[in-house]
């Protein structure tokens, strides 16, 4: 059955201490790796992104290179926790804890997912494998988040015209003169300007504006009378 982006499909239910002990004892070690590459493709049927088939190469041939079954154990329980957030079931499955069970308590990390996986099918009322659910379509969505959008203050819808708000009170564009302030100097707009004159200073000298301006005599002054030598007269030539 396909999947839309909002159904899954539901998983099957099983026994975490078969899981993690008498099946893998039982088939020497098979169960284990099919189990791995079922619950991945289950993370993915309920919307998680997941391939399988890599999932099952990085615990079986990417051992040789040590690295990759580590990392693929840490991803596989992020997987499944992003499957309880998309199922809305709280997303209670920790990736550090079943690395750190796989590790240091005998591969106890199977027992730990299946059953944090468990809590999606009982989520559920454990219906038949492979029944439709109902899921977030995102991850966002499965914990409530609603995407908004985002209009500037004052902003109208496309088609119709929009217009500027006034700048906020006591703004004024430029060019405004406050009112009863005055320029220094008795200054008016449009009108020529001219140095105002101090009361009472007197140019020396007698100086009037606008009048022709000469030196004056000094009182009792006379020219020394001089005569060139040998009788001279001027214009007697």
């Amino acid at each position: 059955m396909a999947i839309s982006p909002a159904t899954g499909l539901i998983g099957k239910k099983r026994n975490p201490l078969a899981v993690w002990l008498l099946l893998p004892f039982v088939t020497l070690g098979i169960y284990s790796l099919v189990w791995y590459y079922k619950v991945n493709r289950e993370a993915r049927d309920l919307g998680v992104p997941s391939n399988p088939g890599v999932s099952l190469l990085a615990v079986t041939l990417g051992a040789f290179l040590l690295v990759p079954p580590f990392v693929s154990y840490y991803k596989t329980g992020e997987r499944i926790a992003a499957a309880q957030r998309a199922a809305g079931v709280a997303p209670t499955c920790s990736p550090a804890v079943g690395l750190l069970l796989w590790m240091f308590l005998f591969g106890s990390g199977s027992l730990y997912y299946q059953s944090e996986l468990n809590k999606i099918w009982d989520y559920y009322g454990n219906p038949p494998e492979g029944s439709p659910i109902p899921i977030a379509p995102t991850r966002q969505a499965a914990i409530g988040y609603q995407p908004q959008a985002f209009q500037p203050q004052g902003y109208l819808p496309a088609g119709q015209p929009q217009n500027y708000q006034q700048q906020g009170p006591g703004y004024q564009q430029p060019g405004y003169q406050q009112p009863g302030y005055q320029q220094p100097g008795g200054y008016q707009p449009g009108q020529p300007q001219g140095y105002p004159e101090q009361p009472g200073y007197q140019q020396p000298g007698g100086y009037q504006s606008g009048q022709p301006q000469g030196y004056p005599e000094q009182p009792g002054y006379q020219q020394p009378g001089y005569q060139q030598p040998g009788g001279y007269q001027p214009g007697g030539y």
